[in-house]
């Protein structure tokens, strides 16, 4: 009975890790479907298809069921579902849920027990897993040495990019770095230190760096150098966090240059376009997360930001995505945050919505609250869509110029390309730059302080709803300060029209916990695994 529970085992990780790759788009080399692991990796062909694999287990679109099952078993959309991206704005200052669904994250109610908890942990292992196969088994394949090399780096550098995602989510992680062929191997691993865990991810990405070409397995979406050394950034500035050691910082800068340096990326003119269909693949776009094909089920995170009144008081009601349901909406004091005339706000929240025949539904007077999120809403692309085949942003370059702002302020306070770099992002926004001139604003640019608070704020409203905020937050020890700040918003329960416009003082916000720098292993895996030790707080609720 063991053997043939082990063997089931065996084929399910199979199953989810190599059966989904026969998408459409940029995964269409080879179907995967009814492959065992006796059978497999013989050719080159075989290489790529489990390469492939990784993609759809972080893409956007699955074929599984709706994550709402709370069934670990059922993944939707693979990592970067909607929930990654929800769940870190909701717990940050930026955003307010509207949803029963999100309640737990916005007032920091969430237990271990909670499911989508438990289907995100269960969704980098099952990619990690995926990465692990690839990576163990593709060297044996007799083949072109470099080709193999880079097929080996193609998956190191989504298993780098995952362990250092899941590091800034829970800090010490199980490290896995070989399939996992059994029960017994998959939950019995102790946490690692999760500067162990940053450091295999540095490696990883390095050899993803030293290995891959640039005439195999090229195009949109594809690992390549360059997204490589971005995400080198990334982590190293993670990293810096925990050990605030200035080499880290230099590193993080170091790496993002090697980007900047090529000219490959800019920003686009305009800031909206980032969010519009026939420009995913654009000149901004760094590192994405693809929607994974036509096959799939498709993203209802663009829609779903927005209020179910558009749809509903549209005229002949056929005008507004019909999926719209406001999951979240943003606080006020993000949409303060934004200076007048910041070209973003309007591209990134919406105050009213103007219908075809010239009406106008104003969302102060006729929806629950007074703006909504629109950023990645591409109205004439999809003016009625209930779903998108929008990719997501995991990297644009306008936060790898911040990322590189950053990091030489922390390591070289008062370099020329700190002022030089946050002045594009912000002249692209429309806004006064910083500096001596008459139309600037004035700014001591060897002040590390000042310049740290400067480019803090233009990365929150650069980058609301990205999935950036949260994890920001907790990486400068921001959280407990800024997220114990009282919380405003209208008066949504008032009788009156001038009732509902009283600026409010919001109740459900709970004080933020000290557990909550880090999200709770899940109790399904702490109950499977004996070797697990929870996140610090989580059992005394601080």
């Amino acid at each position: 009975m063991i053997t043939k529970m082990k063997n089931r085992f065996i084929h399910t990780i199979f199953g989810l890790s190599l059966g989904l790759a026969s998408c459409s788009g940029f995964l269409d080399e080879v179907p995967l479907s009814n492959v065992t692991d006796k059978n497999y990796y013989t050719t080159e062909s075989d290489a790529e298809g489990a390469v492939n694999a990784i993609y759809e287990t972080v893409g956007i679109g699955s074929v599984s069921q709706w994550q709402g099952t709370g069934n670990a078993n059922t993944p939707y959309g693979g990592v970067f579902y909607n929930d990654y991206w929800l769940s870190q704005d909701l717990f940050s200052d930026n955003a307010l849920h509207d949803n029963w669904l999100y309640a737990n994250f916005d007032n920091f109610s969430l237990p271990e027990t909670d499911g989508k908890v438990k289907t995100l942990w269960y969704a980098f292992y099952r990619a990690i897993n995926t990465a692990n196969i690839a990576i163990d088994r593709i060297p044996a394949i007799d083949m072109d040495p470099d080709k193999r090399d880079h097929l080996v780096g193609e998956a190191r550098f989504w298993r780098g990019l995952l362990y250092a995602e899941a590091v800034k989510m829970w800090g010490d992680m199980p490290l896995r770095l070989k399939p996992s062929e059994s029960v017994d191997e998959l939950f019995g691993v102790e946490r690692t230190d999760q500067l162990t865990v940053l450091g295999t991810a540095i490696g990883d990405l390095q050899f993803a760096i030293d290995n891959l070409m640039d005439n195999y397995r090229s195009g949109y979406g594809r690992a390549d150098v360059l997204m490589a050394n971005a995400v080198m950034a990334k982590v190293y500035l993670i990293k810096a966090a925990r050990t605030h050691d200035t080499d880290d910082y230099q590193a993080a800068a170091d790496y993002a240059y090697e980007v900047i340096k090529t000219g490959k990326y800019d920003l686009f003119p305009d800031f909206a376009d980032n969010f519009i269909i026939s420009k995913k693949h654009g000149i901004e776009s760094v590192v994405s997360i693809n929607y994974g094909g036509d096959d799939l089920w498709k993203s209802q995170f663009n829609v779903s930001l927005l209020p179910a009144e558009i749809r509903q008081n549209s005229p002949g009601g056929n005008e507004g995505p019909s999926n719209a349901n406001s999951w979240i909406v943003p606080t006020e004091n993000l949409y303060k945050s934004f200076a007048e005339g910041d070209t973003r706000r309007d591209a990134t929240i919406m105050k009213d919505f103007t219908y075809s025949d010239g009406s106008t539904l104003v969302f102060a007077e006729s929806a629950k609250y007074p703006y909504y999120f629109c950023k990645f809403w591409d109205r004439e692309a999809e003016p009625n869509g209930q779903n998108s085949n929008q990719n997501y942003p995991y990297m644009r370059y306008s936060e790898l110029l911040l990322i590189y702002a950053e990091a030489l302020n922390e390591c070289d306070p008062g370099n020329a390309d700190i002022l030089f770099y946050l002045n594009k992002i912000r002249e692209r926004a429309g806004i006064p730059t910083y500096g001596p001139g008459p139309d600037q604003i004035a700014v001591d640019a060897s002040d590390q302080i000042a310049m740290r608070k400067l480019i803090r704020m233009e990365r929150r409203v650069e980058l609301c709803v990205e999935g950036i905020r949260y994890n920001d937050l907790r990486r400068w020890k921001e959280a407990g300060n800024v997220l114990n700040e009282p919380v405003y918003g209208m008066n949504i329960n008032a009788t009156t029209r001038d009732g509902y416009f009283r600026r409010t003082l919001l109740d459900y916000k709970h004080v933020y916990r000290k557990a909550f720098y880090f999200m709770p292993v899940p109790s399904w895996e702490m109950d499977k695994n004996p070797n697990l030790v929870q996140n610090p707080y989580w059992s005394t609720q601080e």
